[in-house]
């Protein structure tokens, strides 16, 4: 946002600073105090905040050098002073449960901390995917941290800026007294999962992140365009432990729309049903199969309707599912998808989820 000469906290997305979302965020999930790590242009931050009452007390701690999400946590340490939690403010959620879930799943299962995830890729060479196959999942859309094999399938989940930690986390800071590089916070949570029980949480909504000024515009386009439809569908993508993707081919009826296509499993959400509960119900209903992990990967209107894809794990064999509707179903690696025939619509969203 540097073009802006404006921090991301101060970016304004849907009427209100990024700062704001995130304050009453983290009073949502029972957080007392707040210490907010200012850096760059933070004088703005710090004016924009004094003299604002948001109901709950605010302190702020200066990162002089820009070395890291770990490092930022060494620059409040001595303001934190009990369990604590990490929530980058250019991230916005769109199930307002999600952070609240995790938060009584931390507290429940007392990990040395849980990092919150999603299904939606991440393109960023610094960054790696957390695989489902290579995981214990202890509950429904919880994962251990700490691998348990070398399985690089399944489901990927990849980090948020988002993580919960108890207070003993601190001890496993790195020293940074004698380095100017940054610190990978990656790093940083390995070293804690090797000594001490860690999970992921995967979120159900999705987390859309804010890093140029053109992710501020798409996200007021998509939303006012969402704002406009009233019909409302869901679609899963179902993947395997090998990361093979189910899908369906429709009937050859010339009576609906394209027949004979390969399609995603889904259908229309019914009224006071949210989309997550519609995509469940949607696909028992159509392959018997009751939908343990999964997470939302897209939100976009097609046909002046809005959609909501999720991905979903599949962990049943293909006989063990039961196909109610269409004339069969079928597991495919995603690199052999180009070669089918596939509803447009469908065929657009796996596109955005796999890649070209």
């Amino acid at each position: 946002m540097g073009q802006l000469a404006l921090p991301k906290a101060l970016i304004e997305v849907e009427g209100r600073t990024l700062i704001e979302s995130t304050i009453e965020t983290l009073k949502s999930i029972g957080t007392d105090r707040i210490v907010i790590v200012v850096g760059h242009l933070g004088n703005q931050i710090e004016d924009f905040i004094r003299g604002r009452d948001f109901g709950i007390e605010l302190q702020s701690a200066a990162q002089e050098t820009p070395l890291g999400l770990a490092h930022a946590i060494a620059t409040a340490r001595n303001q934190i002073d009990g369990d604590f939690v990490v929530l980058c403010p250019d991230n916005l959620y769109t199930d307002d449960a999600d952070l609240v879930r995790a938060r009584e799943i931390f507290d429940s299962r007392n990990p040395a901390f849980i990092l919150l995830a999603t299904v939606a890729p991440n393109r960023q060479r610094d960054r790696k995917s957390y695989f489902t196959s290579a995981r214990r999942n202890p509950e429904e859309n919880v994962y251990e941290y700490r691998s348990d094999n070398d399985s690089a399938s399944g489901l990927a989940i990849n980090s948020t800026g988002c993580v919960f930690f108890k207070h003993e986390a601190l001890d496993f800071l790195p020293s940074f007294a004698e380095s100017n590089k940054e610190h990978i916070f990656r790093d940083y949570l390995e070293q804690i999962s090797n000594e001490r029980e860690a999970l992921i949480y995967l979120l159900r909504g999705m987390r859309y992140d804010f890093s140029v000024p053109a992710d501020v515009e798409y996200y007021h386009r998509l939303k006012q365009r969402l704002a406009e439809t009233s019909a409302l569908g869901v679609s899963a993508i179902l993947i395997n432990g090998l990361g093979q993707v189910l899908l369906q081919q429709r009937d050859d009826n010339p009576a609906i729309r394209y027949p004979g296509h390969w399609s995603l499993f889904g259908g229309t959400i019914e009224e006071g049903e949210s989309p997550a509960a519609a995509a469940a119900r949607e696909v028992k209903e159509e392959i018997d199969y009751e939908m343990r992990n999964f997470g939302l990967f897209r939100e976009f209107v097609q046909n002046n309707k809005s959609e909501f894809a999720f991905v979903g794990e599949l962990s049943a064999e293909l006989h063990e599912l039961t196909l109610s509707e269409g004339q069969g179903m079928n597991l495919f690696d995603p690199s052999d998808l180009h070669e089918l025939q596939i509803r447009p619509d469908d065929k657009e969203t796996l596109t955005e989820y796999f890649g070209v």
